[in-house]
Formats: structure tokens, C-alpha cells, sequence
């Protein structure tokens, strides 16, 4: 994989290969060592773009182009979406984008926000209900968040319960 970037140095890449692309230390999931190890013929460059678009697959799927001016959290997000659609064969929607689109969010949700992230960052805030403080600790952005507490199974919600009665008692999951 080749990164470059015109105005800011591209993130550091884990050194060590952890499990199914997971970083070694924190066991959350690593969109730049995903790509390094799994991608390592697509390039990816951190650019400005016109439109509303944060990233996109280009060149049939051998370059990312990443938006200049985002956050670390906005650029993991962004990706690790168009890494999903490397993942499933699929750099031009066409009639089904809409869909597609939803799906690969989805999967992006519940790759950078595993149930046990989610509740330890709940776990974290102390008990607080603010959403950007959550997004934060979290490493995402907010629709990336949104997207996962829409999409939290009813076992996950038992679990997060128990465990934030115990030590959060002012959070509630709805």
C-alpha cells in the first residue's frame, strides 16, 4: 500500500499483526493495518474533494481517496467504509447506491464499535448522556455512533443494562 498525503502526514501503521485486523492493544479495529496487510496493492491518499463526499474508491478499487480536513475519527470511519466496499466486490452502486450505501455503513458501525467497546466507553463517561464525549472515546463520528445505538440488538441492550446498573446508574439504553 502506498499513502501519501498532500498536507499532513498519513497515520502511523501498527507494526505487529494482531487477529483479523484488531490492533493488539486495545483490540479495536485498525482501518489503516486492515489495509496495509489485507489491501496492500491499493493506495490510498488524503486529498480536497468537492461535494459532500468524505472518501470514495477510485481506479477500480486500486486507490482511496480520503477528504482533506477531517478528523482521525471522520478518516477511520470513511476507511474503513470504503475498505467494506472493497470487502464485497462493489465500487459502483449504481441503481442499488442507496442500499448498498446502508449496508456498508451498517457493517462499519459494528466493526468500530464492538459491544464490548461500546459499554466500556460507556462505563467511561460515568454515567454522562453526552453523545460527542461517546463518539470521542469511541474514535468515531457521530452518524458512524448514531448508526450502531439505532442497530443494538436486544441482548446487547440486557447486557449494557446489567453492567451499567453496576456501574453507571444514570445512563439508560433504550
Amino acid at each position: 500500500m502506498t499513502a501519501r498525503r498532500t498536507d499532513a502526514p498519513v497515520p502511523s501503521l501498527a507494526v505487529r499483526r494482531p487477529a483479523e485486523g484488531r490492533a493488539s492493544t486495545s483490540n479495536r479495529y485498525d482501518p489503516w493495518l486492515d489495509a496495509q496487510q489485507n489491501w496492500p496493492d491499493v493506495q490510498i491518499v488524503i486529498e480536497r474533494m468537492t461535494g459532500d463526499l468524505l472518501g470514495e474508491v477510485r481506479e477500480d478499487g486500486r486507490l482511496i481517496a480520503l477528504r482533506a480536513g477531517t478528523s482521525a475519527a471522520q478518516r477511520r470511519c470513511t476507511l474503513t467504509h470504503e475498505l467494506v466496499h472493497l470487502e464485497r466486490g462493489i465500487t459502483d452502486c449504481g441503481r442499488w447506491a442507496e442500499r448498498e450505501e446502508l449496508q456498508v455503513h451498517t457493517t462499519v458501525a459494528f466493526r468500530l464499535i464492538t459491544a464490548a467497546d461500546l459499554a466500556a466507553a460507556l462505563r467511561d463517561l460515568g454515567g454522562s448522556d453526552d453523545r460527542p464525549a461517546l463518539a470521542q472515546l469511541l474514535e468515531v463520528d457521530s452518524e458512524t455512533l448514531q448508526l450502531r445505538l439505532s442497530r443494538i440488538s436486544p441482548a446487547e441492550r440486557r447486557a449494557l443494562r446489567r453492567r451499567l446498573s453496576r456501574q453507571a446508574p444514570f445512563w439508560t439504553v433504550a
